[in-house]
């Protein structure tokens, strides 16, 4: 019903945490840019850091740990980050200020750590008090406005779709895998169909792609995508942006970017919101497992329809 918030995830909770301007969303998708899809491997790092904090235990079992870790050779550089561990008897005795070795698992759509072993303790870094928690949206929250760029060239603000229903979802044009950024694409292009067909839609509401990787996806190349896809831009508009820019609206959705140190591959997950016509988030779907018709009840629902 109109006016009714609520965050929806796909399959298990899955919650998002951001540390010290890098984030994390639990339940990643592993995209290489090569061309060619495959079901990815899971594959091991080893880990030494340094426990931040512990989180609370989840529903399902699962324990929020916030590691302050070396370079993890072949796929990232130090951090201070967000993981989970399967079972809470994994990290049973550890506190804020151990040192640790573990292994990093990132298997399909998971990342989390295992194998866990204390191996000494120390004082926490000055800059580890207090935690930051970046400022993910919460269902009620305005939404960002950092100017963005269309297909067309237009420099455009979700604040320009204000007094329509909003559905934004976050691709990159290069991702190989069917069940990811294309999904969404094909999700969307659906939709925004439905939306032509419906005169009384059309006018109330409005979809919006926007890329996590500016570097590559300039105004051109999403114009290029935008048109393969059939993207009406009085419909739907696919965005790009400056660095700075899609890194504050990404991070303001939830939205998690890794880049392999010595690869092409990005390792991201999948966030699609709601916004509604007074640019207020609704809801967030994450991951892939939204249905069409679902995402346009909501969209419906929003506009007021």
């Amino acid at each position: 019903m109109p006016g009714h918030y609520s965050e929806r995830m796909a399959g298990p909770a899955r919650p998002v945490l951001h540390h010290f301007g890098l984030s994390l969303v639990l339940g990643l998708a592993v995209c290489g840019v090569p061309s060619g899809c495959s079901t990815p491997q899971a594959r091991q790092y080893p880990l030494r850091g340094q426990v931040i904090a512990i989180g609370n235990t989840r529903p399902d079992g699962r324990t929020d740990v916030t590691v302050k870790h070396d370079d993890i050779p072949t796929f990232m550089p130090a951090m201070t980050m967000a993981y989970f561990v399967r079972e809470r008897r994994q990290i049973e005795g550890l506190g804020p200020g151990d040192l640790i070795t573990a292994q990093l698992v990132v298997d399909g759509s998971e990342i989390y750590l295992t194998g866990i072993r204390r191996i000494g303790h120390s004082a926490l870094p000055a800059e580890a008090r207090p935690i930051k928690i970046m400022d993910v949206m919460e269902p009620g929250d305005r939404v960002p406005d950092d100017p963005l760029e269309d297909q067309s060239g237009a420099t455009r603000r979700l604040s320009d779709w204000r007094g329509r229903a909003l559905a934004v979802t976050f691709v990159y044009t290069r991702c190989p895998l069917p069940d990811f950024c294309p999904l969404m694409d094909q999700h969307f292009a659906e939709i925004a169909r439905a939306i032509t067909r419906d005169a009384r839609l059309r006018d109330r509401v409005h979809l919006a792609s926007i890329s996590f990787d500016p570097a590559h996806d300039t105004p051109e190349v999403i114009r290029a995508h935008a048109a393969a896809r059939g993207a009406d831009g009085q419909v739907w508009s696919y965005l790009t942006g400056t660095p700075a820019a899609i890194d504050h609206v990404t991070s303001r959705f939830g939205v998690s970017v890794i880049q392999d140190t010595n690869s092409p591959t990005l390792t991201h997950n999948l966030r699609t919101a709601i916004i509604d016509p007074k640019g207020r988030l609704v809801t967030i779907y994450s991951g892939n497992e939204w249905t069409v018709s679902a995402l346009l009840a909501d969209l419906q629902s929003a506009s007021g329809r």
